[in-house]
């Protein structure tokens, strides 16, 4: 017998998006690639590889910049990370 998925707790639904987003840093040059996992009104699940260090705020652009969301680092696990969007976008 295959146990259940614990049930998500997250008070907004999401939707898995499976596409590239640019990540960008205060203070730093240049944008780092991005895999969206999934999203949400509130925030979304990314995955990034040879990262090491994520500061606990940045910018994530889905356009090449034409617009862009203020974020918050929630939780990280390896190359998948968290992040809730600032809600003063």
């Amino acid at each position: 017998m295959i146990p259940s998925p614990p049930k998500d707790r997250r008070a907004a639904g999401r939707t898995d998006v499976g596409r590239g987003a640019l990540l960008f840093f205060k203070g730093q040059p240049g944008a780092r690639g991005c895999y969206v996992v999934d999203i949400s009104d509130c925030g979304a699940k990314l995955r990034t590889h040879n990262l090491s260090v994520l500061p606990t705020t940045f910018g994530l652009t889905f356009d090449n910049f034409e617009t862009i969301r203020r974020c918050r680092l929630v939780w990280r696990d390896g190359d998948l990370f968290g992040l809730a969007f600032d809600i003063k976008n």
